[in-house]
């Protein structure tokens, strides 16, 4: 049986409907109210259909919780049917009240004893409730999206359902969730180009924060040994199906811990996230590979043929490796670019399709530890799934000293190949790190990507309620 509009019972008899509180009509309520004996009840939701017939009428409301059913005659309405004809169309949202019942057919419906409208709809319904497929109009206008695709509202529910899941594995544990800053006084934690803003009254420029993980560690040093966030970050970069440039991460740290640690924590996650939407977890099969080994068999050449020193590439010799891989670039990105497009280009499309990808280059690196006896390889890993990023975490960098170097290393590189998305260096994160950070294991999760990944879906607007669009 199709789920009612949601009701409540009210003490007497009612005289003007009363708008219900939210709640959703289980079955077993549903079966006992519209088959028991009459009882008072007010529903209230969106007309999405009316049909007339003479005196009588039926017409179909709709909220979040389903679709009911009520029924009208002129002769117990009066005036006030004549009224409901002349004044009320699809999409107006209207209450009832009245007593249930099931019509011939079993149709669980509402004997309407009166009506009130709620709120007028000054402009039509969508496609006559058909269905709105204009991405262009569902993207833009998404309350319309919603009013007449209920498969997408489902979407969003899931997503919160997910959200909710990742708080339930890291509560558990013991990490503590909180809040950092949105606006900081230099980008950091990431490579990616700011937007920028002012503050008038501190007279000075703001950047809408890239990543958190500064003011995260900032926290490890203090003493909070296991925290977390899910936070909005922005990055002034590309649209397309997998970047949003408003997106919501999760970036979670844990003291004495390493990038082993993270792979697990990361794998409970996606487990208990995949399970709170109904997605089989003995599905999801992790799998891992070995970075180095890797691409020394696309490279035909020791990882360290390409590097001039641990923390910086040989551009050359890079761009030698793509032109011999067929990989396509731009020969005045960054170094690091060029290493991005042939990762992605060639090694991506081999890996499986849920895969753990372990140990990176320091030189694209510079928050991360080295392995021991390694200082050209760092304790990296990323999630991929079917070559999209999900989950990037490191065994962290917490030697201020080797901190210093590898920001040294990035600020010459931003001015030698004119990497704007290349961070300035930190003194006041430096300054934190010198007075002691715990051995920590850091991971951040995209959440848009995450939903896209247990959901099926292929471009992050379906999972973004307000994606950015081009002004029209």
């Amino acid at each position: 049986m199709a789920c009612s509009c949601a009701t409540r019972r009210a003490s007497g008899p009612i005289d003007e409907p009363r708008v219900p509180a939210p709640m959703s009509v289980g079955a077993p309520i549903r079966e006992t109210l519209f088959a028991g004996p009459p009882t008072t009840v007010a529903i209230a939701g969106r007309v999405t259909q009316i049909r007339l017939m003479g005196k009588t009428c039926f017409v179909n409301l709709a909220d979040g919780s389903g679709k009911t059913q009520a029924y009208l005659r002129s002769d117990e309405l009066g005036e006030n049917f004549q009224l409901f004809k002349d004044t009320v169309e699809a999409g107006d949202m209207i209450g009832v009240g009245g007593f249930p019942f099931k019509t011939k057919t079993g149709e669980p419906t509402v004997h309407a004893k009166s009506w009130t409208m709620l709120a007028k709809a000054l402009r039509p319904p969508p496609e006559k409730w058909h269905g709105l497929k204009d991405t262009e109009i569902r993207y833009r206008q998404r309350y319309l999206d919603l009013m007449s695709n209920p498969e997408i509202r489902t979407i969003f529910e899931k997503r919160t359902k997910i959200v909710r899941a990742i708080r339930g594995v890291l509560d558990e544990r013991g990490f503590l969730e909180v809040e950092t800053p949105i606006f900081h006084i230099q980008p950091g934690g990431a490579a990616a180009k700011p937007f920028v803003t002012r503050h008038e009254a501190l007279d000075t420029d703001l950047y809408l924060r890239i990543a958190i993980e500064l003011h995260l560690k900032r926290l490890l040093v203090g003493g909070m040994e296991r925290v977390y966030e899910i936070n909005r970050c922005f990055r002034n970069e590309g649209i397309d199906t997998t970047h949003n440039p408003e997106f919501t991460m999760l970036e979670a740290y844990q003291a004495y811990a390493d990038y082993n640690d993270m792979a697990v924590l990361t794998e409970n996650i996606i487990r208990a996230a995949a399970a709170a939407t109904g997605t089989d977890p003995a599905t999801l099969t992790f799998a891992t590979a070995n970075l180095p080994v890797l691409w020394q068999k696309l490279t035909s050449r020791p990882l360290s043929a390409i590097l001039k020193d641990p923390y910086t590439f040989d551009k050359d010799k890079l761009i030698e490796t793509a032109k011999a891989l067929d990989v396509g670039f731009d020969a005045k990105a960054p170094a690091h670019k060029i290493f991005d497009k042939i990762l992605d280009q060639k090694l991506l499309p081999q890996l499986p399709a849920l895969c753990f990808l372990f140990d990176y280059p320091t030189a694209v690196s510079p928050l991360a530890k080295h392995k021991p006896g390694e200082p050209e390889i760092v304790e990296r890993f990323e999630l991929f799934k079917n070559g999209t990023e999900l989950v990037n975490a490191f065994s962290e960098l917490n030697d201020p000293r080797e901190q210093r170097q590898r920001m040294q290393a990035q600020v010459r590189l931003k001015e030698l190949e004119k990497d704007e998305e290349a961070p300035p260096l930190d003194e006041d994160f430096l300054q934190a790190l010198e007075h002691g950070m715990p051995p920590t294991g850091g991971m951040g999760l995209g959440i848009d990507r995450l939903c896209m990944a247990l959901l099926g879906i292929d471009s992050i607007r379906e999972v973004i309620l307000f994606p950015v669009l081009k002004p029209r």
